[in-house]
């Protein structure tokens, strides 16, 4: 076989264009003891090729069939899962219960209550006056 018929089949080879016929070629060709030394590196690609051809499958092939079905069960066991808990787990919500018994005395605490937030926000307050000198200070300058 010509060298130059290989080099041309090597190019087809490598574009994806080669007939079955061309590429049987090509591995008989490379699978001889003597190939020319700048082809050398193809020689294991080929050779590799040609023995991988011969091995067959000592195991049967399995289809995705049962392992999908697995997981769609599993699927479905979660959803009901999910369901069932949000279901079951409600809680009822308690209902409100008075603290005191004579309405004086609740008012009483809760003027007493509301007077202590009123401290801590005037506390909180004061600060601003350092502020509102400074804004003074401030507009006598710019003027």
């Amino acid at each position: 076989m010509e060298l130059s018929n290989i080099e041309r089949l090597l190019e087809k080879y490598f574009e994806g264009e080669t007939t079955i016929s061309e590429e049987k070629e090509l591995k008989v060709y490379f699978t001889r003891e003597t190939v020319p030394s700048h082809l050398e590196r193809y020689k294991d690609l080929f050779q590799y090729f040609s023995e991988e051809s011969t091995i067959t499958a000592t195991k049967g092939l399995e289809f995705g069939a049962s392992r999908k079905s697995r997981y769609t069960w599993i699927g479905i066991a979660a959803s009901i899962a999910l369901i069932a808990g949000v279901f079951l787990t409600k809680t009822p919500q308690p209902e409100p219960v008075d603290t005191f018994e004579n309405p004086e005395i609740a008012l009483q605490e809760t003027k007493k209550i509301l007077n202590m937030v009123s401290q801590y926000m005037n506390e909180g307050k004061q600060g601003l006056v350092y502020l509102h000198e400074f804004e003074n200070t401030k507009n006598k300058f710019i003027k």
